[in-house]
């Protein structure tokens, strides 16, 4: 029952980080003017560490001997990079009839020159840190102690901002090396969670861990959301946000693993309607990240009132999350209509069978 709960809570915590994902595109590309928000700087430093954790945990695997196996490229470059390649270009097609203002660089040069490859970076980012998870995996191997993990995955980590701020900036932006560096600790860390199991789930249940996350991570929060306060901090702000971001995730598993167990275990292990809900969302996030540009729609409608109410987080929350369940349900219909055929599903949705 713990396996199973285990995954449960994971893809619950995927299914609200896809909807904070769709929520920030609501903010940025349905009613635009209104990225400064609070609410969205908030948004954006929290979903995507999540992803980012959760697909280092479950990179790392052992075989029946205890050794690291090595993650199947093939299986990733489906997943990955075809829906990556097909889904930007179909975007490349589409953006210019569907009305929306958009953050991104909605051409060839952006999918080819520019970091945020038209809203597509997280594909290409994640299979880059797979790639450098195998690339270090001989030597990960050969860590006995945990301190010695950290200090590899700092030390490559270090490596990598070396080697961006060495090369030509179109070559950083080419290979999306502003989001490699930035994710790369939390994918490790999820990495080297996974390899302690026992022990980071500890930690995820310590009273002194979440309280000092709740609050050294809000001041961190505030630190990064508005960095340029903090000008003294500035060469320190990428090691901020890392410590962050390791903040983010304990307190996120401190408040959705309880609750996951609970509604699973008092509903005989069916799990309660709203916890089934997030879990298949986030069974399918990554096929809602692909689809949802297609079906969101200007509103500017909200703009004008919500920069009245001087952005304010409450009602920017209300109408992003109502805009953004909307714009999930009509995804998660059209992605059950391209699961009918393979071969759409493999190129639009890397979906494996």
């Amino acid at each position: 029952m713990a396996g199973i709960n285990r995954l449960h809570h994971f893809d619950i915590l995927k299914g609200i980080a896809i909807l904070l994902v769709v929520m920030g595109r609501v903010l940025t590309m349905c009613i635009r003017e209104i990225d400064i928000a609070p609410l969205f700087k908030f948004i954006e430093r929290i979903h995507m560490p999540i992803f980012f954790f959760i697909s280092g945990y479950f990179t790392y695997k052992e075989d029946g001997q205890g050794k690291l196996v090595l993650p199947k490229l093939t299986i990733r470059v489906k997943q990955l990079l075809v829906p990556f390649f097909v889904m930007s270009t179909l975007w490349i097609c589409y953006f210019p009839h569907s009305g929306l203002q958009s953050p991104f660089e909605s051409t060839w040069d952006g999918l080819y020159l520019s970091a945020g490859k038209n809203g597509y970076w997280f594909t290409l980012c994640l299979f880059e840190l797979i790639i450098l998870y195998c690339l270090i995996l001989p030597v990960l191997s050969k860590c006995r102690f945990f301190l010695s993990k950290v200090t590899l995955v700092v030390l490559v980590s270090a490596i990598l901002f070396l080697i961006k701020n060495s090369i030509p900036e179109t070559v950083v932006n080419a290979l999306s090396m502003p989001q490699v560096c930035e994710f790369f600790p939390i994918f490790m860390v999820g990495v080297l969670a996974r390899s302690i199991k026992a022990e980071f789930d500890k930690i995820t249940t310590s009273n002194v861990w979440i309280t000092m996350s709740i609050l050294i991570g809000s001041v961190l929060m505030y630190i990064v959301c508005w960095s340029w306060e903090f000008p003294s901090l500035a060469m320190w702000i990428d090691v901020l946000k890392c410590l962050l971001y390791i903040c983010v995730v304990i307190v996120a598993l401190a408040i959705v693993k309880p609750w996951s167990e609970k509604s699973y275990r008092e509903s005989d292990g069916r799990g309660g309607v709203f916890a089934r809900l997030l879990a298949y969302m986030g069974s399918q996030s990554l096929a809602i990240y692909v689809l949802h540009y297609f079906f969101l729609f200007p509103i500017p409608l909200f703009r004008e009132p919500l920069n009245a109410m001087n952005l304010g987080i409450v009602p920017t929350f209300v109408v992003a999350s109502i805009v953004a369940s909307i714009v999930i349900a009509i995804v998660l219909g059209a992605n059950y209509i391209i699961s009918k055929s393979d071969t759409l599903a493999l190129l639009m949705t890397g979906k494996v069978k």
